[in-house]
Order: structure tokens, then C-alpha cells, then sequence
């Protein structure tokens, strides 16, 4: 019981970063285990943000990566963000992890 309460304590925290953040015309999606929901205690959180621009600036990991990075510190759990385009991620389609996003990851935002 005690890791469902934390497991959905963290999600909706997560959630709520999500929704503050919500990138125009991007997207931003948990996956992995976390999303599969097959996570141990130990397991992190995955996080895919998609912002529309033609590229990604240093501001963007901070306005986009930094509030998730400070979450999981505040609440001692590993929230690990990655940030590509809505274009660099287009171009991963028949990737294995692109296939794996889309199949089971959740869309927060």
C-alpha cells in the first residue's frame, strides 16, 4: 500500500510540473516502467518533452528539464527529463525507444 500511495503522490506531482509547463504545441510524456507500471522502488522516472521549434537552446532544458530535475530532489525520487523537438523526434520513428513511447507512454500534457 505504502508504494501505491508513494507512486501516485510522485505522478501527481509530476502531472502537475507537466501541466504548468505545457510546452505550445509540444507534448510532454512518462514512460518506461513507470508508465508500464512495472517500476520497483528503485525504478526513476522517465519523462519525454517535445517542444516545437526548429531546436533546442540551453533555456529550453532550463525553463523545461530543471523544474523535474528539482522535483525528484525535493521528494527523493529520480525523475530523469529528455528534450528534442517535435522534428528530431519525427526522425526517430522507427526506433525502437520512439516505438516504445508511443506504445506505452502516458501523455501528462
Amino acid at each position: 500500500m505504502m508504494k501505491e500511495v508513494r507512486h501516485n503522490d510522485v505522478l501527481k506531482a509530476i502531472s502537475s510540473i507537466a501541466m504548468e509547463l505545457k510546452p505550445e504545441n509540444g507534448k510532454i510524456i512518462l514512460f518506461g516502467s513507470q508508465a508500464r507500471g512495472d517500476a520497483s522502488e528503485l525504478s526513476d522516472w522517465d519523462i519525454l518533452i517535445l517542444l516545437d521549434k526548429d531546436r533546442i537552446e540551453e533555456s529550453d532544458h532550463d525553463k523545461f528539464t530543471y523544474p523535474f530535475w528539482e522535483l525528484g530532489w525535493k521528494i527523493n525520487a529520480m525523475i530523469h527529463p529528455i528534450i528534442y523537438t517535435l522534428q528530431e523526434w519525427a526522425n526517430r520513428i522507427h526506433s525502437p525507444f520512439h516505438n516504445n513511447v508511443e506504445s506505452e507512454g502516458i501523455l501528462l500534457c
